[in-house]
């Protein structure tokens, strides 16, 4: 005997009605996912490398948002160690930040394969790509597994110790950029 599918009995008004909804309803993450992607202005945006570098006048203002996040993925790794069960995601979540603020800035080949004039910034860039690539090694899902490869307080330790690291990592580049202001 046959049974009307539940599709079938609401008719074809509705089941649009249904995908226009869903599709609302999905949307927005996505679009607020974009809108972080895309992001806001920074002072890193249309950085015009010459030859040399860049000036500190050129420069430190980029650096300073991108040390800003660097403090705050720190806070967040601490607040993880702390036992918090939502830090480790905010703190993935402003390392990606981080990331994008870095591409912004030239990525890897102008600010740190390329050489400075400015033997400072160029100290400055190489202390935050430590601190983000440790940060990474901190966040990621191969530490947490290697840690639960060792139950108890040794896989614990194990955590511990590398984002304690990381961390310092990220205070040596706060403290390089503090200096140069």
């Amino acid at each position: 005997m046959y049974a009307p599918s539940r599709t079938s009995r609401l008719g074809p008004r509705s089941v649009v009605s249904s995908i226009f909804i869903w599709t609302a309803l999905l949307s927005v993450p996505l679009s607020a996912a974009c809108a972080t992607f895309a992001g806001e202005k920074t002072a890193c945006d249309g950085l015009v490398y010459k030859e040399f570098g860049l000036t500190r006048t050129e420069y430190l203002p980029c650096a300073g948002e991108m040390i800003a996040k660097l403090d705050r993925v720190g806070l967040q790794v601490d607040a993880m160690l702390s036992g918090d069960a939502n830090a480790r995601g905010e703190a993935r979540e402003t390392l990606h930040e981080l990331q994008s603020l870095f591409n912004k800035a030239g990525g890897r080949r102008n600010m740190v394969n390329e050489e400075w004039r400015d033997r400072g910034l160029f100290g400055l860039n190489n202390k935050m790509w430590m601190a983000e690539d440790v940060l990474e090694g901190c966040l990621s899902d191969l530490l947490v597994k290697a840690a639960n490869a060792h139950p108890g307080k040794e896989g614990q330790q194990m955590i511990t110790d590398h984002c304690t690291h990381a961390v310092k990592r990220a205070r040596d580049a706060s403290d390089a950029y503090r200096y140069l202001r």
